[in-house]
């Protein structure tokens, strides 16, 4: 079900495939060994990371754990996030965390949808380790990225109760150029909403990453994007989570944002 990583291309050159029992991993190579040992027990990844002394976890669509990272990854962070995968929608009350056996695994979508946004210039967290856990026709499956310190989504520092000290507008302006990087890079991600965009507060400059790539489309430079959808797509998230929080949105926020849709990268 994972590739080759033989037949990806040098971009993938760093990465290693692993095997266990039923389950099958890529790791990028300064974790290869750690990814043979966790799956030659048996054990998922997101289970080796619930295990761990230091584990910080919290909880969404599942609970995500945050680890010490025990080897280097791509960008040498101290810490990884795992991330097991669920479904989201209607289907989830059927399939929860299956998916359908068939295709490129939703870590191999993730890996290669990441790697190439990062290529075109896009800031989203490195993938370490992916693994997926065959059952029957299904498959449930684990991801592993770095982890970005200090940083809150754009969801929680609007409406939830964040204590960091980042600029409202700033945020929003910085928020908005992110998505119109996606744009111009031609990474069509369908999921853009609040939660998915993470900022931080580097040396005095709001940052932004973009986080779950498992659904991205990354299209060729010619192909045409739909105009907006990404813009309306986190437009929507917030005007959602506005509504359930009952918090407005200043008209200063909103120019803010649309700025920052407008601004060239």
């Amino acid at each position: 079900m994972i590739l080759s990583m033989a037949t990806l291309g040098d971009a993938f050159a760093g990465y290693e495939i692993r095997s266990g029992g039923d389950s099958q991993g890529f790791a990028w190579s300064a974790g290869a060994d750690w990814l043979a040992t966790v799956l030659g027990a048996g054990r998922t990844l997101h289970a080796w990371a619930a295990q761990q002394d230091d584990v910080v976890s919290c909880t969404g669509r599942g609970t995500v754990h945050a680890v010490l990272a025990p080897t280097l990854g791509p960008d040498r962070r101290k810490r990884w996030v795992v991330r097991h995968y669920r479904r989201g929608g209607a289907v989830a009350r059927y399939l929860d965390d299956r998916y359908l056996a068939a295709g490129d695994s939703r870590p191999m979508r993730e890996l290669k949808a990441s790697v190439e946004a990062r290529n075109r210039g896009v800031p989203t967290p490195a993938v370490v380790a992916g693994a997926v856990y065959t059952a029957g026709m299904f498959y449930r499956a684990d991801i592993v990225t770095e982890f970005i310190p200090d940083a809150v989504s754009l969801a929680d520092l609007l409406f939830g109760g964040s204590d960091r000290q980042i600029d409202i507008e700033s945020a929003l302006h910085i928020a908005g150029k992110v998505v119109r990087m996606l744009e111009d890079t031609h990474v069509l991600h369908p999921d853009v909403n609040a939660g998915n965009i993470l900022l931080e507060d580097h040396r005095g400059a709001v940052e932004a990453h973009v986080i779950d790539l498992d659904r991205c489309n990354v299209l060729t430079r010619a192909a045409p994007v739909a105009p907006r959808f990404m813009r309306d797509r986190l437009e929507r998230s917030l005007r959602k989570l506005s509504e359930l929080h009952a918090v407005e949105m200043s008209a200063a926020g909103w120019q803010a944002l649309r700025s920052g849709f407008e601004t060239l990268q």
